[in-house]
């Protein structure tokens, strides 16, 4: 159930064009494998067709601010071909749904496929308290090797050129990276991207055998006070659905800290023939 009534259309816009602004950075002509880019239809379209990933062949942001129309799909689909893409998806948001989008998708040969989460949280809110023998380090791009390999670690990720494509935003403008340290040795990572009054909490990682020791509550934490120094007024989020049955724990993580729906946004999934 979407909760986008509780928020105002243009917040709900922000939400997506703050994660353009700090995903779109990954995809540059110097980077690790081929990367391609494009804005079709208003909205971001970004590939790396060597990778079978999902969150990295998306369009975001589509309907955001200009209406869709069928051969803007065929452009999409198109652009994802070209790049040699094996599938991608559609992320769309239901502050800009128009009734025929779907039924369009599904005649161009897109699939429902299932939802991410939106969450945000003004940044004046309380933040509960953090207990964890860890600490936080602020890092440069001295440290970038070492944030890559941390996040590539913490998922299940085969591709070793991975680790620099990870670490290429470091000291990039508008991002901030933080490692979570167990007696000097990282243990964690995660950024933070700022956009004006706007704060997206990016990518966070954890090695699996120090799950469950409040590192990313700490990162969480470090992120979303740091974010309240520069100004920004709102923090935000995207993660899994949670489900009966199925726990995620980060959705778990941003709600403790204050984080609510937004709206959840259908992900449409295209197989590229």
């Amino acid at each position: 159930m979407t909760t986008i009534d509780k928020i105002d259309q243009e917040l709900a816009y922000a939400l997506e064009e703050s994660e353009v602004a700090y995903w779109s950075k990954y995809y540059q002509v110097n980077a690790p494998m081929k990367s391609f880019a494009s804005v079709i239809a208003g909205a971001f379209a970004g590939a790396i067709p060597e990778q079978d990933i999902l969150s990295m062949n998306r369009v975001i942001g589509l309907c955001i601010r200009q209406p869709v129309k069928p051969a803007h799909i065929d452009d999409i689909i198109r652009f994802y071909r070209l790049a040699g893409t094996r599938r991608f998806f559609i992320q769309l948001s239901p502050s800009a749904l128009p009734d025929n989008l779907r039924e369009n998708l599904h005649n161009k040969g897109f699939c429902y496929h299932n939802n991410w989460v939106k969450l945000w949280r003004k940044a004046n809110q309380p933040l509960p308290k953090v207990e964890t023998e860890l600490t936080v380090a602020r890092i440069d791009q001295q440290q970038a090797p070492t944030y890559g390999r941390l996040i590539f670690n913490s998922f299940d990720w085969e591709d070793q050129r991975l680790v620099s494509w990870l670490a290429s935003t470091v000291g990039r403008p508008g991002y901030h990276h933080y490692l979570a340290l167990h007696q000097g040795q990282p243990v964690a990572a995660a950024a933070l991207h700022i956009t004006g009054q706007y704060a997206s909490m990016a990518f966070a990682g954890t090695l699996p055998e120090y799950r469950g020791r409040g590192a990313q509550g700490l990162l969480l934490k470090t992120r979303i006070l740091d974010a309240i120094e520069a100004g920004c007024q709102y923090i935000i989020s995207e993660t899994a659905e949670e489900k009966p049955g199925r726990s995620v724990a980060s959705y778990r993580n941003m709600r403790r800290f204050g984080f609510e729906e937004a709206y959840l946004r259908e992900n449409w999934i295209y197989y590229v023939s």
